[in-house]
């Protein structure tokens, strides 16, 4: 596969291409929304272009090991384990539409009740060179508002986020 230069500016007098890709890998934030998966699909052209892979995140705030109460299973723990089953299942989808395009994709299952404070940690411990994520407003009218979630990760994250409505 061929990559193409990408250009890297510093101001507007000092453009330059450079013959390889800054663009290694590619988080995307992954909920099953309807904006997460246009999210995916634009995270999956970049990854074309740049020859980038892709790694999907799922943060939850279940508990991913089944628990017993009194030698029962515990309700919670087996809908989280249902939940839990659920994001694997599609992750796999993702990584066969991944591969049909010849781009190498992960996926991950955080267990957190902050979720852009994960993604964003995440983000940085894998060395994330770019963000594409979905966003949705809640409570307010979609123009006035981003979601809180895809806000505070565009402003705190320590790449380029780019967010998809």
């Amino acid at each position: 596969m061929e990559v193409r230069p990408q250009i890297v500016c510093s101001d507007l007098e000092h453009c330059n291409a450079v013959g390889t890709s800054l663009v290694k890998n590619i988080l995307v934030p992954f909920d099953n929304s309807k904006h997460a998966v246009r999210a995916f699909g634009h995270a999956l052209d970049l990854a074309k272009k740049y020859g980038a892979s892709v790694i999907a995140v799922a943060v939850t705030d279940e508990d991913q090991d089944s628990e017993w109460i009194n030698d029962t299973p515990s309700r919670q723990k087996a809908m989280s384990k249902s939940r839990n089953s659920e994001l694997k299942q599609i992750f796999k989808d993702m990584d066969a539409v991944a591969a049909k395009f010849g781009i190498h994709f992960d996926s991950v299952i955080l267990e957190s009740t902050k979720i852009a404070e994960s993604i964003i940690s995440f983000a940085s411990i894998r060395r994330v060179d770019y963000i594409v994520m979905g966003t949705h407003g809640k409570g307010m009218p979609k123009e006035m508002m981003l979601g809180r979630v895809s806000t505070s990760v565009a402003l705190n994250a320590h790449c380029p986020v780019v967010l998809i409505k």
